[in-house]
This record gives C-alpha cells, sequence and structure tokens, in this order.
C-alpha cells in the first residue's frame, strides 16, 4: 500500500480539517526546504559532515521552529487571497477565521525543547500582526507575499552570518518560488465553494455525553 499512496493523488481540500492540514504540510515544507537546501548549498562538498555536528542540529531546529510561523503566515495569506472574491461582503470574517485557523495549525505543535513556555504565545503575536492588515490592500501577487518576511527567515539560517555574504536575494526567490508552486498545488486541490462555506460558518457546538451515558 506504500508505493501505490505514491501514485495516489492528494485529497481534495473542501473543509477547514482539509484546509489546517494543508497550511501545516506547506508551512513546514516551505521552512525545512529553505533551511535545508540553504545550508547544504553553503556547505559545499561537506555538508554531510556538517550535518553532522550536533551544534549545527540544533541551530537548524531553532532555525525551523522560529521560521515555521513565518511561513505558515505566508501559506495563509495566500490562500486568503485564493478566498477572498468568494466571499464578498464577509472578507473581514474570513480574514478573522483565517488568522484562528492559522493558529490553530501552531498550537498543534508542543514548545520546542530549551524554549521558553511562551515561546508558541509570542509567535501567535506576531502571526496576527502580520496577517492582520492584508485586507488595507487587493491581494498581492503571490510571487511578492514573502517579500515582507523574506529578511527575517534569512536572518534565522544556521550559517554564521559572516559566511552569507549576498545570499539573501538567493533565499528570497527560493521562498517566492516555492509559494508560487503550492499556489498552482492549492488552487488545483480546493473545492473553493464548500471551502469558503465551511470556514465561514459558525463555530460548530461541542457535544458532551450526556450525565449518566456510557
Amino acid at each position: 500500500m506504500g508505493i501505490l499512496n505514491l501514485f495516489r493523488r492528494p485529497p481534495p481540500i473542501t473543509d477547514v480539517g482539509g484546509l489546517e492540514d494543508y497550511l501545516d504540510a506547506n508551512a513546514a515544507f516551505l521552512v525545512q526546504k529553505c533551511v535545508f537546501e540553504y545550508s547544504r548549498a553553503r556547505a559545499g562538498v561537506f555538508w554531510e559532515k556538517l550535518f553532522k555536528e550536533k551544534s549545527f542540529r540544533d541551530a537548524v531546529d531553532i532555525a525551523r521552529w522560529n521560521g515555521y510561523p513565518i511561513a505558515l503566515a505566508n501559506v495563509v495569506e495566500m490562500v486568503e487571497g485564493v478566498l477572498r472574491p468568494l466571499a464578498a461582503g464577509r472578507e473581514a470574517q474570513l480574514l478573522d477565521r483565517m488568522i484562528e485557523i492559522g493558529i490553530n495549525v501552531i498550537h498543534r505543535y508542543p514548545v520546542p525543547p530549551d524554549e521558553p513556555s511562551t515561546f508558541w504565545v509570542e509567535h501567535e503575536e506576531v502571526f496576527r500582526r502580520r496577517l492582520a492588515e492584508i485586507q488595507l490592500a487587493p491581494p498581492k501577487k503571490v510571487k511578492d507575499i514573502p517579500l515582507t518576511t523574506a529578511r527575517a527567515m534569512f536572518d534565522l539560517m544556521p550559517i554564521h552570518h559572516t559566511l552569507r555574504g549576498e545570499d539573501f536575494v538567493v533565499v528570497r526567490n527560493h521562498l517566492r518560488a516555492n509559494l508560487c508552486r503550492m499556489y498552482e498545488e492549492f488552487v488545483a486541490r480546493a473545492r473553493l465553494d464548500p471551502l469558503v462555506e465551511d470556514v465561514l460558518a459558525p463555530p460548530r457546538p461541542i457535544r458532551l455525553p450526556a450525565v449518566g451515558a456510557d
């Protein structure tokens, strides 16, 4: 079954649960691809040796966890831009829900090792501020979404700043290209009308078991 799954198309995105999975997987891919590919390119022929060093692996983990909310905000903004035209008259509600959905995705993960207990709470606030004003203008072109966050991602790279040279443009363009590919996947998989309706649907009440029920 594992081999067959390689040839199976990913399921359509029709509801909030599927959207959360999509956001999580693509944000993780975006930051991991950025961190690993850049580090490997910078290390050159010594990359295998470098990746065996515990101190470097620790630095990679710090970059990945701190970069995850940045990448997630980029993917959320891309999705919001696709869904906004279908939420005419309810745009503000859409943005509130997309921020809430993104925060739910962030809190799928425990606090990383050696980080303070407020780690995700602090990132949540930055995430909110990053997305709060995106509806003050029409949706950006997808390739332009990472422009405001590329520098923050670049500063997290686990390579000493004296060795980075002019690599910022490389990292920025890497983020732009990968987000464009994610956009193509999203519009191919998303069933936009049912997805928008589910995103904007009132919160479902939690059903508690009846008193005395087995």
